[in-house]
């Protein structure tokens, strides 16, 4: 630990060091003493104050066009590298001075280190990705390695030297390096040579494009340009874990699979689902892996190979993959958080073939499909300055149906993402958000639940309820073609508040997904949050 004290009429950053505990706290009782407030003083000055740690990057806000940016009444966070980092990128470029620089260049730098409209001090970072997407749309990553404060490192390769210094627009952390924007796809990562093999099966299984595309693009209902941006998260193996299992080339782990020969590209071949197996369809950063629902150590993650699962849970020295009964079976991570431009990658220590997991509680929340992520552009951001509402058309979404009464009806759902002065709406909800529904009367909606595995569940629903005058936003339940709830009231008289409701037991044959329908019998709002599925013995 060190500590750096200097008076404050000579305006510098002061940076104690914090006992380890502060890394997994959302607020700490002793952050009034993790850093110097310049609440007098606007970033871009207080930047320009410390030309011994920030002339250089200060010169690149003004070929940016931004300083005066950084100086308006808006909050930001913002990752400043310091004099001797800047110059190690210009050296890395090629370029003698930041004058050499585009402005172009420089503005597209300086969005990349800045996230708007939100204050993130030491006490938020966990171990994965920032929720709050940069101004260039991406999201940063946090990695905490052996030392302390000293070894916490942004992207995995710029240290922080300085932490949760108070602006009066915001907050700056100060790290080593200037970190390259990022533009590397899953599949550009996997390209490393580390990986031929597994970059190998994705090119043969088809896989290829998806991961290495950005952005997708089409039409609204009205004709109008939309584009939308698809993460996944993938479960590398290296060439050196496939060696340990006998496994040289391509050739042989196809072999190995009993796939030789044949349609790689087709779901039921079992190379394709094997690689499939490997992937999410959306990013799921160590931090998200380890978020189990309450009260459990362990999780079912649906993969894209249909009706197959990895499991997650807490090992010895962490999170591990697909335990069994023997403590020693399980399979590591070997680096975790490989950030790309189109999600996240994780290296494991095991070629990871497909495994049959035990019943656990399943947590469906019914804002969890890839297609709202997508299409929302402050999907689940916990630090909302304002209310997030998307209104979808039937069109804009694949993995939910529905049909309203009148047919042309508007504004039938809604995602909202609420901010922490919603009160329980932000603080009761699962992630912060949750679907708002208006149907009219006899309309319905429909949905797939992610994968179960086969046995017998308790069914509890849980939604934040909204006060009216009298009882409304009345509903019914229909699980695979049968009526399991059949009258549920959303509404309450009393006060905004999280309700729940046991549903009922149901026991599944099979290992799949499931068909729910809510059927809506006054035509009025409803609220759905998530349904939780608890494994009876």
């Amino acid at each position: 630990m060190k500590k750096n004290l200097i008076p404050l009429s000579k305006i510098v950053l002061l940076f104690i060091g914090l006992f380890s505990i502060i890394l997994t706290a959302c607020k700490d009782d002793f952050e009034n003493n993790t850093y110097s407030a310049y609440e007098d003083l606007p970033m871009a000055v207080y930047l320009k104050n410390q030309p011994e740690k920030y002339d250089l990057w200060v010169k690149v806000l003004e070929k940016a066009d931004l300083y005066n940016t950084l100086n308006i009444n808006t909050i930001y966070t913002l990752f400043a590298p310091v004099n001797e980092g800047v110059e190690r990128y210009l050296k890395k470029m090629k370029l003698t001075s930041v004058d050499q620089m585009t402005k172009e260049d420089a503005n597209y730098l300086v969005r990349y280190h800045l996230i708007p409209n939100v204050s993130i001090d030491l006490g938020q970072f966990q171990s994965g990705a920032i929720s709050d997407l940069n101004a260039t749309d991406d999201n940063l990553f946090v990695e905490f390695k052996e030392g302390g404060l000293d070894q916490i490192y942004l992207n995995g390769v710029s240290r922080f030297n300085a932490f949760d210094v108070k602006v009066i627009n915001g907050i700056i952390h100060g790290i080593d390096d200037v970190l390259e924007p990022l533009t590397a796809t899953i599949l550009d990562r996997l390209k490393d040579g580390k990986h031929s093999i597994f970059y190998g099966l994705a090119t043969a299984t088809g896989y290829d494009e998806r991961l290495n595309t950005v952005y997708t693009t089409g039409t609204d209902p009205d004709g109008n340009p939309i584009q939308q941006r698809f993460r996944y998260t993938a479960f590398a193996v290296s060439d050196d874990v496939y060696l340990k299992e006998g496994i040289h080339t391509l050739a042989e782990l196809l072999n190995k699979l009993g796939a030789s020969g044949s349609d790689l590209k087709s779901p039921e071949n079992p190379a394709n689902r094997y690689m499939a197996y490997h992937l999410l369809a959306q990013q799921r950063s160590f931090a998200d892996l380890g978020t189990f629902p309450a009260g459990a150590t362990k999780m079912n993650l649906e993969t894209m190979a249909q009706y197959e699962l990895i499991k997650i849970s807490e090992g010895g020295d962490g999170l591990v993959i697909n335990a069994t009964g023997d403590a020693g079976s399980a399979i590591q991570f070997n680096e975790i958080n490989i950030p790309c431009k189109n999600g996240v990658i994780h290296e494991v220590d095991s070629w990871m073939p497909i495994f049959v997991p035990e019943q656990v509680k399943v947590v469906w929340e019914f804002t969890d499909y890839p297609d709202i992520a997508a299409n929302v552009t402050q999907y689940r951001n916990p630090s909302l300055g304002a209310q997030y509402n998307k209104t979808f058309v039937a069109a804009d979404l694949k993995s939910i149906l529905w049909q309203a009464q009148p047919e042309t009806k508007l504004n039938v759902l809604i995602y909202r993402n609420n901010r922490s002065a919603d009160g329980v709406w932000y603080t009761g909800t699962l992630n912060y958000d949750h679907l708002r529904v208006e149907l009219g009367e006899s309309g319905w909606i429909q949905m797939q639940s992610p994968t179960i595995v086969k046995g017998k569940y308790k069914v509890k629903l849980t939604w934040p309820s909204t006060k009216y005058a009298s009882n409304t936003g009345i509903c019914a339940f229909v699980l695979d073609n049968e009526m399991i709830y059949p009258r549920l009231v959303m509404s309450n008289t009393s006060s905004d508040k999280i309700m729940s409701q046991d549903l009922g037991t149901v026991e599944f044959t099979e290992t799949t997904n499931h068909t729910l329908r809510i059927l809506s019998l006054d035509g009025k709002l409803l609220t759905l949050d998530y349904i939780q599925f608890e494994p009876i013995n």
